[in-house]
């Protein structure tokens, strides 16, 4: 089942090839997984004269569709993918400004349910939802998300599966940009990797042999509560956009910005702010380092987009402290990781539905596929077009 789901379509002398089962065993277990309904038969692939074993072989809702959604305080990320992670929308929408989180779920909902029928498809069969805040896996509890207060508590998990009517995942947003960074960007290839996200908050994600480590209350890698000095400031309090906007402001800079700190290396007040928040980068990016070991930390959010000029410095200073450093690298991905690591989260749960086992940050074909869909998004367009389409034939093949 595994191999039909990777590559999309196959056929018996591939599942031998790539299984290393005899032809028997896979002709029992195509029959009986035929019979179950998970496998579909098509036609074959070079007509009669050939026969049985080059009969192409789908599988059931190969066209169904997953949703990755990534939720900020001000916008939301949409992307609708088909089960063979070929692109079918994707989105952008400024955040319902509502007082509840029943009504931000149901905003949430239809506004995935409206995409799908104006795509003349079903609800998808797996969701998965990206949030600002510290999320307990087991009950959907959500703590520390001032940026959207409305989804804090342990009903808004609850709420979208009302609304989509199926089990729906959430999971906090910087864990599923670095699963989309592993899957198709910065951190692909890495055992241990870390990601920062700067924006309007600071959170970072950990994943360990290419799986996400959250822990027993979600609080794994929540960098942003990391205190930098002895008057109880904290990490998020340097380097978050809020934060070095409000300094820039203070300061009287014309354009009071990250770009605007972090960009040059001019003369003036900006100098002394500019070095504070490279401490407290340097700082957070150690306690990575020491805490984790990762091969790799990617640095994601709205901020990542002013350290260009910056990122070497510290670079610098965590080679000097550490024998092995890690690499810093800008998020490739950028803003779209969060909603690509929801999808590539959501496929994994639609094939398990189908017994199959996939793992999105490892299994080669997927990640391939994967990373056609990035290039989708990366174009801007609303769809998967011919030519991206044509090659994630050639990568699934």
């Amino acid at each position: 089942m595994r191999t039909v789901v990777l590559r999309g379509e196959s056929n018996r002398q591939q599942i031998v090839h790539d299984s290393g089962l005899s032809k028997a065993t896979v002709s029992r277990l195509v029959r009986q997984l035929v019979e179950g309904g998970q496998i579909v038969e098509g036609p074959l692939a070079n007509g009669p004269a050939i026969g049985r074993s080059t009969q192409t072989l789908g599988f059931r809702g190969a066209d169904d569709l997953v949703c990755g959604t990534d939720i900020g305080g001000t916008s939301t990320r949409f992307i609708l993918a088909d089960h063979r992670a070929r692109l079918v929308s994707a989105w952008r929408a400024p955040t319902a400004q509502v007082g509840t989180s029943k009504e931000l779920a149901g905003w949430l909902t239809d506004q995935v349910t409206k995409a799908c029928a104006d795509q003349g498809r079903p609800p998808p069969t797996s969701a998965v939802v990206g949030v600002p805040g510290v999320v307990q896996a087991d009950t959907g509890r959500i703590r520390h998300a001032p940026n959207l207060r409305a989804i804090e508590g342990d009903r808004f998990r609850r709420q979208l599966e009302a609304g989509f009517e199926r089990t729906c995942i959430v999971e906090n947003d910087s864990n599923l940009a670095l699963f989309g960074e592993l899957c198709a960007g910065a951190a692909i290839g890495a055992e241990v990797a870390v990601m920062v996200t700067i924006g309007t908050g600071v959170g970072a994600g950990v994943a360990l042999q290419g799986r996400l480590l959250t822990g027993t209350t979600g609080l794994v890698g929540e960098i942003g509560m990391l205190p930098v000095a002895l008057d109880g400031t904290v990490l998020e309090d340097v380097i978050s956009e809020t934060a070095i906007t409000r300094a820039a402001e203070e300061l009287g800079l014309e354009e009071p910005s990250p770009m605007a700190v972090l960009g040059g290396d001019d003369p003036g007040p900006r100098v002394l702010l500019r070095e504070r928040i490279l401490d407290a980068l340097f700082a957070g990016c150690m306690a990575c380092a020491v805490a984790y070991e990762p091969e790799v930390i990617v640095i994601g959010g709205g901020v990542s987009r002013s350290l260009g000029a910056v990122l070497p410095l510290v670079q610098q200073r965590l080679g000097d402290a550490l024998e092995t450093a890690p690499r810093l690298r800008i998020s490739h991905l950028g803003d779209p990781a969060g909603a690509l690591g929801a999808v590539a989260i959501a496929l994994e749960a639609a094939y398990r539905e189908l017994g199959a086992v996939v793992d999105a940050s490892g299994d080669d074909e997927l990640r391939r596929s994967l990373t056609v869909l990035a290039e989708a998004l990366e174009d801007g367009a609303g769809g998967q077009s011919a030519e991206l389409t044509e090659r994630w034939d050639r990568v699934r093949s």
